[in-house]
């Protein structure tokens, strides 16, 4: 599994909008994070439609946070980039490959509920984290 970029990008830009004290402009993102303001745009619209963030238009206008630091944990994150889709769907080919005798299905069955198992610790621990813990954490 690999995560995309714009997680990390997204972790970024709700910490700099949650340190401002005034709604911040697009623009000013891409340039503090070195990122093509067309494509921060993609990033923030994901925050947007997840609920995060809020997209004021006017000229004082720009992105502000709709939760408080503390309220926003990294699986928040995760799933406004990421989706909320498992990261396992067995296509079950294996059953097409191998003899039925084998309990071809059976093994298939076991790896994904350990896979299914990981995913969900990893979720768990995400859970924990918050936006918050990363501001202490930095400040230590």
């Amino acid at each position: 599994m690999k995560i995309r970029q714009s997680f990390e990008q997204a972790i970024c830009i709700l910490l700099l909008i949650g340190a401002s004290d005034s709604p911040i402009k697009s623009h000013e993102l891409s340039q503090k994070l070195g990122v093509s303001d067309s494509y921060l745009k993609k990033v923030t619209r994901q925050l947007v439609v997840s609920g995060l963030i809020t997209s004021k238009a006017s000229k004082s206008g720009g992105f502000v946070l709709n939760k408080n630091l503390k309220d926003i944990s990294l699986f928040n994150i995760f799933e406004a980039i990421e989706g909320k889709e498992k990261f396992v769907e067995t296509t079950h080919l294996v059953e097409k490959v191998f003899d039925p005798k084998l309990k071809v299905k059976e093994t298939e069955d076991v790896i994904v509920d350990y896979l299914n198992t990981a995913e969900e610790q990893y979720k768990a621990k995400l859970k924990e984290i918050t936006l918050a813990h990363i501001i202490e954490a930095a400040q230590e």
